[in-house]
């Protein structure tokens, strides 16, 4: 009878995956199907999956390329964002509007205009929360207060794979709209997939203008890379909050993407978890993922 439970044991571990470190050789199956209500009830139906565990710490080369190179730097203006009015009233397609008034900071970096928004890092407080502190971040740059473990338990988070990314930006926007899924014009977070990564496709074009827009409207966007492609070394899907970008010298182009990263393995002892890629390298990271790339 023993050896009976340690088996059925054994395949419960066996057919687990996680959503940030997932071994190389791995590969994720389908995300789970669930059923979504307004009032967040779910009911989960988990797929098989590999067994997987917490990345180790970054290595000092990969910190390096990553670190934020700073320049002659000077203050910018602070900014008073639109209301939701103002900013429902300009949109060509449906993005967040805002609830509150919040300040943007900007500043000047080798004749480039940077800009990031005062948010502030919160770690996940388990290895697979990515998700849920990415969220948490998000919803506390709007002034809404929901902790890392309640939002996991609303998006149906679990250990080991994490959290799958449609549980997860419906979960941002009840906390922060009061509805799941904006519709038409509807203000609220959307999910994108990226399918080309080439410098000039017109994936890269659509995500640098709604970067653009969104920080410039004050709101953070969720980011969903491969991180293999972004930290040599390590494996799966990892999920990070989109803070900033950084314009070319004549201000027509973004050259540069801020985000903040929650992963405690991966904090830098000057910048904590900000990091700076080029929105190709972003790109090229997203476009590997089972999950859907970013929500804007």
């Amino acid at each position: 009878m023993k050896k009976v439970h340690l088996f059925l044991v054994l395949l419960t571990l066996l057919g687990l995956s996680g959503c940030k470190e997932t071994p190389k050789e791995s590969k994720t199956s389908p995300s789970s199907s669930r059923k979504v209500t307004p009032s967040l009830s779910t009911t989960v139906s988990v797929e098989t999956k590999e067994r997987t565990e917490p990345n180790p710490p970054m290595p000092a080369e990969v910190a390096e390329r990553l670190k934020i190179k700073e320049g002659n730097t000077e203050a910018g203006s602070q900014e008073t964002l639109p209301s939701l009015n103002q900013k429902q009233a300009s949109l060509q397609e449906a993005t967040q509007p805002s609830q509150s008034i919040k300040q943007e900071t900007s500043t000047k970096e080798n004749q480039g205009i940077r800009k990031l928004l005062p948010i502030s890092l919160k770690l996940q407080e388990e290895w697979y929360f990515c998700a849920p502190a990415t969220v948490h971040m998000m919803l506390a740059s709007r002034g809404v207060s929901v902790s890392q473990h309640q939002l996991a338990k609303e998006m149906g988070t679990y250990n080991p794979y994490g959290t799958h990314n449609r549980d997860a930006i419906r979960v941002l926007n009840q906390n922060l709209f009061g509805y799941p899924e904006p519709s038409g014009n509807q203000a609220g977070y959307r999910l994108a997939t990226v399918t080309d990564a080439r410098p000039d496709s017109e994936d890269i074009r659509i995500f640098k203008e709604r970067v653009r827009k969104d920080i410039d409207d004050g709101y953070p966007l969720y980011y969903t890379f491969n991180v293999a492609q972004i930290y040599p070394g390590k494996s799966g899907e990892h999920n990070v909050i989109g803070v900033g970008y950084e314009l070319t010298a004549d201000g027509k182009d973004i050259s540069a993407i801020y985000y903040l990263d929650p992963d405690t393995h991966v904090q830098d002892p000057t910048y904590g978890g900000l990091k700076k890629l080029t929105p190709e390298e972003l790109l090229a990271a997203m476009v590997t993922c089972g999950e859907k790339n970013y929500a804007w």
